[in-house]
């Protein structure tokens, strides 16, 4: 892959220039700074030290605690660790943090999926927000075609980021029930500092960072940076995928007296993604349909692609860049390149003022803003050759849609008129109770369906693969205004109490309009799309067009919502050490409140946009357009839900190292803006004419307990959880057999006459696990460093027993009878999540032995096997597989350091997730199945060059 750097050099003169003025300002006023003891309180960094017992941690705590001390879960990464695991994403370097699963960032740089200990893999980022310095990117960390991540873009400008799973997390924080992820951003401190930092890919990917942060006056401190990207794609769309960045700075207010503090922040980002979704797959031919007791396991060797290279290949290309898509706009042109694009800005004030009395008073505020568009192009489990695929969609799309108008006497359908000839007199009586057979034999004037290559119009050949792909387009704006104030009062009562009272208040919109549609592409690399055409037996082109511009549906299924929302909490929150300070408990209860108003309309209205003087039936007329989906009636919600959660933890110093800890806490989930779009709790179902009340709050009821020993030397944090999640409540309909009210025909129970039964469960997820970090840097090996985590757990699904009804047939498949079906899913493994996770990482420093200044280092990353779904048919288990990464760090000077990054060295395939298997789907050659599944990422290589000052 050719990628040429020139273009760059512009860019990193304006990056320059646009940080000059405040190098040369802050340098201009360094010489004039008071001494550090002075300034030290204008900076919220926090200090570095060598020795772990004393890093200090901002989030989940009211005042200065360290991670030793803490009562909650905590893991942490500094601005070297981030720097040093060279993540693509926000999701692959939350994937270092143990008990958070990633799925590999497979997804591309953005809308990622995580999991955290176990919760139920929803998609995105429902039970993780993330939060920049302390306040939340945005409110509502689950929202369709807007994943949090989109906010998120870590560089030069991040100090730290720290990670609470529950417990505190819950109580400051909206949303916290699984873990609460804080990035934290540079601040400017009693010196000038920056860095400028050059990083390339071997995927045409170039990135530069830059900050510069430190004093501006006597009370006045600075920090201003960013990044900017441009990438040719990890996977070869051939197109520029990436591109783009943010700029963000802030400046910080120290009173002379230190007794107020004010902060400002400001935040920009325009950055475009690429979005990779799954990829078809094959495996050996199965014998029978996976169930729970003897799932089909996918044997990662023996899966072959088809069509597309698992390690760099992608549906996406020049060829399928453009298409058009049809609706109540017109037409418009879509391009693929647009991806994942959020476009937002974000400004933040906070405020802290102690008063004489011992008060502290605090405000946070933020708004953020802008709109985020969602261009991803999603691939069907339809692979197969050409001359089955266009075989099915003669079948499918020619015959049947013609038999059915023909049938009903639809004589003005389009398809009807153009591929079958109609009786000159009486028709409709011709065509009454006519068989598919009859129809054909006797009407038809096409022979099958001809594909044709939209690039250069040759004909797609019989052995040629096609496939359905399913882009998915949308932009959604977006709107998030968050106010926290909060009072802390100091007071002794058999110990020291810090007590926090606070309010919360927030209001988002969140206004989504998203179209889906249906076209006809290649799988294949550089994958092109077909038009197709109904032929006669010469192959002449008969009535109109399947496809337009390759689209069978270019206007399908969406929505249009407008969504509000206003949230108000109070909390509180007391942290007491006692005992000489050895023991330290923190205790607290959060209520919180929404009020939301849905205003969706699905794309469900069918509309004939056929333009004006086309002939129907015609070969100038295309079938594609006869059924556009638009806007329709709206739905409405508008509702309140509240809930209620509390948190009480304790950590025990028995020495400086060690200390061990323990925590009970009952968080809540509100309403998401994913339930709210979807009306999952608009109003209770109605059964027989009777209302059925629902749960709407997800709840999770947390244990935990653990031992922290950390010295220079070894470190260990070892943690032990159960979780009980409780979700919302599902309500399963099924039909009464034993009603006295069914009739019966001919012996036969008529089942839509029996009455409805109302059945609520809930499919919640017990998990009993444990988390290990470790670190070693033995005394007799000076340089070496070894450290690592391991999650091990055993999440199972309660709770989830229901029951349907079956029909019974005899050996003609006539209905003979209905018996009842019972299903459990109790005890199973939710869908993606596995019971094992390792992350080690071994690295050497060959200064202290040989005095060069070189560090090489290692990454092995291992994750378990995991079930597509928790069903009771085609159950399917993907493999467990690792990834190994490796690194070097090469310190030129004091201000210069270089850097290889090699991501996946052995170049692993296999697969972060996938659908189930079907026994019925099959190669083009019969001989093996075929699915779709999402591969990771091939080998690749990263240098970079970092210059601090």
């Amino acid at each position: 892959m050719r990628y040429s750097i020139s273009r760059y050099i512009g860019q990193s003169a304006a990056l320059a220039i646009c940080l000059l003025p405040a190098l040369a300002f802050g340098q201009q006023n360094a010489d004039a700074a008071n001494p550090p003891a002075e300034l030290g309180g204008a900076s919220e960094k926090v200090q570095k030290t060598e020795e772990p017992q004393n890093v200090v941690i901002v989030t989940g705590v009211t005042r200065v605690t360290t991670k030793k001390n803490a009562t909650f879960s905590i893991n942490t990464m500094s601005a070297e660790d981030i720097q040093r695991v060279a993540p693509m994403s926000t999701a692959d370097l939350l994937s270092n943090l143990p008990g958070i699963y990633a799925e590999g960032s497979t997804a591309g740089e953005a809308s990622n999926n995580i999991t955290v200990r176990g919760l139920p893999v929803v998609g995105g980022y429902r039970f993780a927000p993330q939060l920049i310095d302390g306040l939340p990117a945005y409110e509502e960390p689950e929202a369709p075609l807007m994943n949090n991540d989109v906010f998120i873009r870590d560089d030069l400008m991040t100090e730290s980021i720290e990670a609470v799973k529950g417990g505190p997390g819950g109580i400051l924080y909206s949303n916290g029930l699984g873990a609460t992820v804080n990035h934290i951003s540079r601040t400017g401190g009693d010196r000038l500092e920056g860095g400028y930092k050059i990083e390339y890919a071997d995927y045409g990917f170039i990135r530069q960072d830059a900050f510069v942060s430190g004093p501006l006056n006597r009370n006045v401190t600075g920090a201003v940076g960013g990044f900017y990207r441009r990438s040719n794609g990890i996977r070869d769309t051939g197109y520029t995928a990436d591109r783009g960045g943010q700029i963000r700075g802030n400046l910080v207010y120290t009173s002379d007296d230190r007794t107020l503090t004010a902060r400002v922040d400001g935040l920009a980002i325009n950055d475009r993604t690429a979005f990779y979704q799954n990829l078809p797959i094959s495996v050996p031919r199965l014998s029978k349909s996976g169930t729970p007791s003897d799932p089909t396991v996918i044997n990662q060797d023996t899966v072959q692609p088809l069509g597309i290279d698992f390690a760099h290949g992608t549906t996406a290309s020049p060829n399928n860049r453009f298409f058009n898509m049809i609706g109540e706009y017109g037409t418009r042109t879509i391009d693929q390149a647009d991806g994942i694009h959020p476009d937002f800005k974000m400004l933040t004030l906070k405020v802290t003022k102690d008063l004489e009395s011992g008060l502290r008073l605090s405000a946070g505020a933020r708004h953020t803003g802008g709109s985020n568009g969602f261009n991803a192009v999603f691939t069907g489990n339809d692979t197969n050759s050409a001359t089955n695929f266009l075989n099915a969609r003669f079948q499918n799309d020619v015959i049947s849609p013609a038999h059915s108008a023909a049938l009903s006497c639809n004589l003005t359908n389009a398809k009807l008129i153009g591929y079958f000839k109609i009786p000159s007199s009486n028709p409709c009586g011709a065509f009454a109770n006519i068989s598919r057979d009859d129809f054909v034999r006797n009407y038809a004037k096409v022979t099958g369906v001809a594909g044709a290559w939209l690039n250069d119009g040759s004909a797609v050949k019989p052995n040629d693969y096609l496939n359905f792909l399913i882009p998915f387009v949308a932009r959604v704006e977006a709107r998030s205004d968050i106010l926290d104030l909060k009072a802390q009062k100091t007071f002794e009562a058999f110990g020291t109490h810090d007590l926090t009272m606070g309010v919360y208040g927030s209001r988002y919109t969140f206004d989504p309009n998203f179209q889906a549609s249906l076209m006809v592409g290649e799988s294949a690399a550089n994958s092109r799309l077909a038009d197709l055409k109904a032929v006669d037996a010469s192959g002449k082109q008969v009535g109109p067009s399947l496809t337009r511009d390759s689209a069978i549906l270019p206007g399908w299924f969406g929505f249009d919502s407008h969504v509000k929302a206003d949230g108000r909490a109070a909390y509180f929150l007391d942290h007491w050490e006692t005992m000489g300070g050895k023991l330290k408990i923190d205790g607290g209860v959060r209520w919180q409140e929404v009020k939301a108003s849905v205003n969706r309309r699905d794309r469900d209205t069918s509309v004939d946009m056929t333009p004006a003087g086309v002939v129907v039936g015609s070969t100038q007329d295309t079938a594609a357009d006869d059924a556009i989906l638009v806007p329709g009636k709206p739905y409405l919600l508008n509702r309140k839900y509240h809930g209620l959660g509390w948190s009480l933890g304790a950590n025990y110093s028995f020495s400086k190292p060690f200390a061990v800890y323990g925590l009970v806490s009952r968080a809540f989930r509100l309403p998401s803006l994913e339930d709210l779009n979807n009306l999952a709790t608009a109003t209770p179902p109605v059964v027989n004419g009777k209302p059925v009340e629902i749960e709407a709050i997800e709840h999770i009821r947390q244990y935990e307990t653990g031992l922290r020993y950390l010295t220079r030397e070894f470190g260990a944090a070892v943690a032990v959880f159960y979780n009980d999640f409780t979700p919302r409540s599902a309500v399963n309909v099924y039909k009464d057999l034993n009603s006295p009210s069914c009739a019966t025909l001919g012996g036969v129970t008529q089942i839509n006459s029996c009455p409805d039964v109302a059945q609520l469960y809930k499919r919640g997820v017990k998990n009993l696990g444990t988390e290990i970090e470790l670190s070693w840097r033995p005394g007799f090996a000076e340089g070496l460093e070894l450290k690592g985590s391991v999650l091990a757990q055993k999440p199972e699904i309660k709770g989830a027993n229901y029951t349907f009804t079956q029909a019974d047939r005899d050996s003609q498949g006539v209905i003979t009878g209905y018996h009842y079906v019972q299903v459990s899913e109790d005890g199973r493994r939710p869908r993606r999540l596995a019971k094992l996770m390792a992350n080690f990482m071994p690295s050497y420093d060959f200064k202290h032995a040989t005095g060069v200044p070189l560090t090489v280092y290692g990454q092995y990353q291992y994750t378990g096997s995991r079930f597509s779904e928790a069903t009771d048919t085609n159950v399917t288990l993907y493999p467990s597989y690792y990834v190994l990464n490796l690194g070097a760090q090469y310190q030129f000077s004091e201000r210069l350091t270089g850097q290889l990054f090699v991501a996946n060295a052995t170049n692993q395939l296999s697969f972060t997730e996938g659908d189930p298997l079907f026994v019925d789907l099959t190669t083009p050659d019969g001989t093996r199945n075929r699915g779709v599944a999402r591969p990771l990422f091939g080998r690749t290589f990263r240098v970079s060059l970092t210059y601090r000052f």
